[in-house]
């Protein structure tokens, strides 16, 4: 028998994000207390509340298969050479790595990667949704998210960006979870990704070589995405 996350996964998944932000709310909270900078108050918050999902849904990440596929996100890495080569068009500064980089950088690639990938592709393949189907749903979701960011001190255009390049990585690191069931490998380039926006610190850019080039990065990432989807059988994710 189906459980309600499987017959409703597009619920299941509202009341799962509200939780889990709630939950590592509360968990930052109580770092801040103790004394630690904010910032990272919140990525141990999220960092604890992705390990409890990863242990309330141990099942649906088999060990075996995170030794397996990672040369399918190699490709995803495409957007940590754009942080290092915006870097440079911008003009940005480069800030040494630190411990606290690697924390801020990890917590939303496990955080994000176990409830959009690991928890909602799996309940919308399980609902039945085609591998298409559920690459798209929990991308979206994925990019939607990040229109909160409109609530800060960005601007609309990069809000705007921030988004439709959310959608495309949320393609591809679904796409890469469906093909491989390897959630390991997608928080690892995640975490990759964040690090690297930190420690290459760009100013936005906004010209239209900048625009164009990144827009071009988008379409080959989101080719990729349908690749794996739409012209090959999954060879791992049995479960998904």
């Amino acid at each position: 028998m189906k459980t309600f996350a499987e017959r409703h996964p597009i619920v299941f998944e509202i009341m799962l994000i509200v939780a889990a932000f709630v939950l590592a709310a509360v968990f930052g909270l109580a770092c801040d207390i103790v004394g630690f900078p904010k910032e990272l108050c919140t990525a141990m918050g999220r960092i604890m509340v992705a390990l409890m999902l990863l242990i309330a849904f141990r099942r649906r990440f088999d060990i075996a298969k995170q030794f397996m596929g990672w040369l399918y996100a190699l490709p995803a890495l495409g957007f940590v050479l754009w942080n290092v080569v915006n870097h440079f068009l911008s003009g940005g500064k480069f800030c040494p790595p630190s411990i606290g980089f690697f924390i801020l950088g990890f917590a939303p690639g496990i955080f994000e990667e176990i409830i959009f990938r690991g928890v909602f592709v799996s309940n919308l393949k399980a609902a039945g949704k085609s591998d298409f189907a559920a690459m798209m749903i929990s991308a979206i979701g994925f990019g939607a998210i990040h229109i909160t960011n409109v609530v800060g001190d960005v601007g609309m255009l990069q809000v705007l960006v921030q988004v439709g390049s959310a959608v495309v990585i949320g393609m591809v690191f679904g796409a890469i979870f469906i093909r491989t069931g390897n959630i390991m490998s997608i928080i690892a380039v995640h975490a990759a990704i964040d690090i690297s926006s930190l420690v290459f610190n760009g100013m936005p850019c906004t010209t239209v070589l900048t625009l164009a080039a990144f827009v071009a990065l988008l379409a080959v990432e989101a080719a990729y995405a349908l690749m794996l989807t739409t012209f090959r059988k999954p060879d791992f994710c049995t479960a998904c």
